[in-house]
């Protein structure tokens, strides 16, 4: 009997495709001089990012998440992504072996111990020079009420352990106490959500 795929799968590109419809855009953007990179996403969800960089051009697509539901709908529709079943810190792929990672909506989501270890892990796993590009929240003084107000409410909607850590991730300064400077240097910054999210694009040094 095939496997019904979760509800929450099933809703989470309806439910944020608007939201997240320029941020997808400026995603594309900052890696539009990349279309011959080896790239994977780390903690994909659904594919959606991997799935438009694919409609425009880029071929050598990789993504893995734990969430076999999520894995399933980005398998869809026949995209020339590879998919992997694993731990984002623990992905077993060998040493400089991608020339960009992203990590898009996932660090606000873990315990600060693991979210450094999914960021050491995207390091060991890209080239020299390499690129991490990172979306993600931040809430500071360019962040505006309408912003801090929306995602706040969207992450108390998914509750749990995933609200927790979310507070402790924006309690703690987010991305900026996260990257280690001695890991990656900024090259490019944007606010998105009306000030409350981030696109950063790092280079391994």
């Amino acid at each position: 009997m095939k496997k019904k795929i979760s509800f929450d799968a099933w809703i989470y590109d309806p439910f944020l495709f608007i939201p997240l419809r320029r941020v997808r855009k400026i995603v594309l953007e900052c890696l539009s001089d990349y279309r011959r990179a080896k790239i994977l996403d780390l903690c994909c969800g659904t594919g959606f990012q991997l799935k438009l960089l694919a409609r425009n051009g880029f071929s050598d697509l990789h993504c893995l998440d734990l969430s076999e539901d999520m894995l399933s709908i980005a398998r869809k529709k026949g995209y020339p992504i590879t998919t992997y079943h694993v731990d984002a810190a623990a992905t077993g792929f060998e040493d400089r072996s991608f020339d960009v990672v992203i990590l898009s909506f996932a660090l606000h989501e873990k315990d600060a111990f693991t979210a450094r270890k999914v960021l050491e892990e995207a390091h060991r796993v890209l080239k020299m020079k390499g690129r991490l590009l990172i979306v993600d929240f931040m809430f500071d003084d360019e962040t505006r009420l309408p912003g801090r107000l929306g995602i706040t409410a969207v992450e108390r909607i998914a509750g749990g352990e995933h609200y927790r850590n979310f507070k402790n991730y924006i309690a703690m300064g987010g991305l900026k106490n996260l990257l280690n400077p001695k890991d990656f240097t900024e090259l490019r910054r944007c606010r998105v959500l009306t000030g409350g999210g981030i696109i950063g694009l790092y280079e391994k040094v």
